[in-house]
């Protein structure tokens, strides 16, 4: 069976090779045949001596293109273009900055064989051999998905993420380019749509990757305008997924719960992270108010 493992990255090199060398770690099975597809989405190739170099040793193929139209959505979508012609039997997407835990495709499997599952992921963890300090609060933390042990949800992200490859040939499926100035929210329209073709999507607790230290997104400016970010895209998400009116109604019903969400918060302010909570839901809140407005005028 052929598994391709889908990566984008940009300006990353050092976090790029930690995060190969934790899939050459990975305990995989001797029926799987591995690719690796690096897009690089730098204007001038950035990774590509690295990956000229990583390649003679490397204990997998690694195949290696350039996207030089800015975004991770073009990235992601020259990733579909190769998946067509390569045809393989599952693929995966991580980020260019995770550490993958060497037991992920070991517990991938696991719930495939029990569950079924055509789409499988996982959690993103604070990285356990960072230098954070642990009883500092992590911002990232407060995006990242709260599930029980196993849980089916409702759609995943492209930072975990394991798939059949042959869901995509029976629908015309691409990542939205609409969401391509935001960096975000792509994969969660992307993997919604499959999920509401009748593809189950499982979390499972074990099947972990970790995020590298990066203090840029341990900034208070950063929390805000990532949730603010995530309540403007979120009404073009449900706009898509149920019309447009009863996505535009569904994203004003959303703007009141994180409007009483983040006044609730308010309330236990003097606890930090009660006083966290209450930015995020009011950017969040804010962000679903401008939204329907202002998605295709605001840049960032």
């Amino acid at each position: 069976m052929n598994l391709v493992i889908c990566i984008c990255t940009y300006n990353r090199n050092i976090q790029l090779v930690k995060c190969l060398n934790s899939i050459e770690k990975i305990y995989f099975l001797n029926k799987f045949k591995i690719k690796i597809i690096i897009i690089d989405n730098t204007i001038y190739n950035h990774s590509y001596n690295l990956i000229k170099k990583i390649s003679k040793k490397f204990k997998y193929k690694i195949l290696h293109f350039n996207e030089k139209r800015k975004g991770v959505v073009y990235a992601r979508n020259k990733c579909l273009q190769i998946l067509k012609k390569l045809n393989p039997n599952f693929v995966c997407f991580f980020d260019d900055d995770c550490i993958i835990d060497k037991k992920w495709l070991i517990n991938v499997l696991k719930i495939k064989n029990i569950y079924k599952a055509n789409i499988i992921t996982g959690p993103q963890l604070h990285d356990k051999d960072s230098t954070y300090n642990k009883k500092k609060i992590i911002f990232s933390n407060y995006f990242e998905k709260k599930y029980q042990f196993l849980s089916e949800v409702r759609w995943a992200s492209t930072n975990n993420v394991f798939f059949k490859y042959d869901i995509l040939k029976k629908i015309n499926l691409s990542f939205d380019l609409t969401l391509n100035k935001f960096g975000m929210g792509e994969d969660q329209l992307f993997f919604s749509i499959l999920n509401d073709n009748n593809h189950k999507i499982f979390w499972y607790k074990n099947i972990k990757v970790y995020e590298m230290k990066n203090l840029n997104r341990n900034r208070l400016s950063w929390l805000k305008i990532r949730s603010l970010k995530l309540g403007i895209l979120g009404h073009h998400i449900d706009k898509v997924l149920y019309g447009k009116f009863i996505g535009f109604a569904i994203n004003y019903i959303k703007s009141v719960y994180f409007l009483i969400a983040s006044m609730l918060q308010f309330f236990l302010f003097f606890i930090k992270h009660n006083r966290i909570l209450s930015i995020v839901y009011f950017y969040r809140f804010y962000g679903k108010l401008i939204g329907p407005l202002l998605i295709k005028k605001i840049k960032f």
